[in-house]
């Protein structure tokens, strides 16, 4: 009997892996099976628990249980497997959902917003920027995931990793900013020591310097004078940027379409928020380009 059952049980996880189809289920074990199967994880379905691995999770619970198979009669074994398996899933969904609580902010395009951590350490996020991090890992394992530009200001206590897809930064007390569009990233530091991390490439700035990261290849430190990042003060400044990315920037900034004609190219300089016509003929004229805005100042065709 013990052979049967534990056959059965390998047919089950892997239907519910999906290595097998519907039909070869039913061809197995029959209509009845599939159907007490199929109601107990659409309930569990609606739960609307964290993914996880069925299989292994599956596993876990026989081993866990060590379920005796001469006291089941073969015939009652979809039911009393049903069961368990409603049991496992409800348990392995909670745990999972109970230590995955993250939290995500973002500021819309067009707006900055100001966002406080439980340990008072604050972070401002420039337009269209986002950040999301662990509330249960806060107090002893300080990490942010950053997708876009943002000041931090950061109270001392466990270290503070700000992590992008261009490298990784780490404080213990400090404030700076990281820009991190594209395929570049940008750090500022203004007060205490970062440590910036791309790839094999590692660089400590202190107050007053900063660093590019281009293309995964790190440029040497740059002093600064300006004790706050330029977008805070309504000044956006390029270094070496792709004119894709500029464009992305004027998007975001002015709520409008830019059709790009003229081929990618690189640009380095600045413009000040709220006025277009100034930022494209900044953008444009450096680099020889024309640019044309439509009549509801929604399109804009640069070529």
């Amino acid at each position: 009997m013990k052979n049967t059952l534990d056959n059965k049980e390998h047919i089950l996880a892997k239907w519910l892996s999906g290595e097998i189809s519907d039909n070869e289920l039913v061809a197995s074990e029959g209509e009845e099976v599939l159907k007490e199967l199929k109601q107990v994880t659409e309930e569990v379905d609606q739960w609307l628990l964290p993914s996880y691995d069925t299989e292994a999770g599956y596993q876990k619970m026989k081993d866990r249980i060590k379920l005796k198979p001469s006291s089941v009669p073969p015939s009652k074994w979809p039911k009393i497997l049903v069961l368990i398996l409603a049991g496992s899933l409800i348990g392995l969904g909670l745990i999972m959902w109970l230590g995955n609580k993250k939290e995500k902010v973002k500021a819309a395009s067009g707006e900055t917003i100001n966002y406080a951590f439980h340990d008072g350490s604050e972070v401002w996020l420039n337009d269209g920027s986002s950040i999301e991090y662990n509330t249960e890992e806060w107090s002893s394992h300080r990490a942010v995931e950053l997708e876009g530009e943002a000041l931090f200001e950061v109270n001392k206590g466990a270290p503070f990793t700000v992590k992008t897809v261009n490298g990784l930064i780490t404080v213990l007390g400090t404030q700076f900013n990281v820009n991190s569009w594209g395929k570049k990233l940008h750090v500022e530091c203004y007060e205490g020591k970062v440590q910036v991390q791309s790839g094999d490439q590692t660089t400590v700035l202190t107050a007053n310097e900063s660093v590019y990261v281009i293309d995964g290849k790190m440029r040497a430190i740059q002093n600064i004078n300006n004790a706050t990042p330029a977008w805070q003060q309504g000044e956006l400044r390029f270094y070496e940027d792709q004119l894709t990315t500029v464009c992305d920037e004027l998007e975001r900034q002015y709520q409008i379409t830019v059709d790009l004609k003229a081929s990618d190219r690189i640009f380095t300089g600045s413009f000040r928020e709220g006025d277009l016509e100034k930022a494209l003929r900044n953008i444009c004229k450096p680099l020889g380009l024309n640019y044309t805005i439509s009549p509801d100042n929604k399109t804009v065709v640069i070529e």
